[in-house]
């Protein structure tokens, strides 16, 4: 393995992480009025679209990361339309 695949798995294990926190703290909070609707949307559009284009480039890092990110910000979306 490369700098580069090295790199790039690095940047899917942060990447990864990024929506955890927060999603953790609305899960038990349920609070969500700080959060902006459209952020989400976007978010949740733009996860969507990195884990289709890793699937077809077949890019295991961005696949990876977006495993776990796509969940994460669509459950934040989810909270933020039923209890925003």
């Amino acid at each position: 393995m490369g700098i580069v695949e090295i790199i790039g798995y690095m940047a899917a294990t942060v990447g990864a992480s990024i929506f955890l926190p927060q999603a953790i703290q609305i899960i038990k909070t349920k609070e969500t009025k700080a959060l902006s609707l459209p952020t989400f949307i976007l978010v949740t559009l733009n996860n969507s679209l990195w884990m289709t284009y890793g699937i077809l480039s077949s890019d295991p890092a961005i696949i990876l990361s977006q495993i776990f990110v796509f969940p994460m910000g669509l459950i934040i979306l989810i909270y933020k339309i039923k209890y925003g």
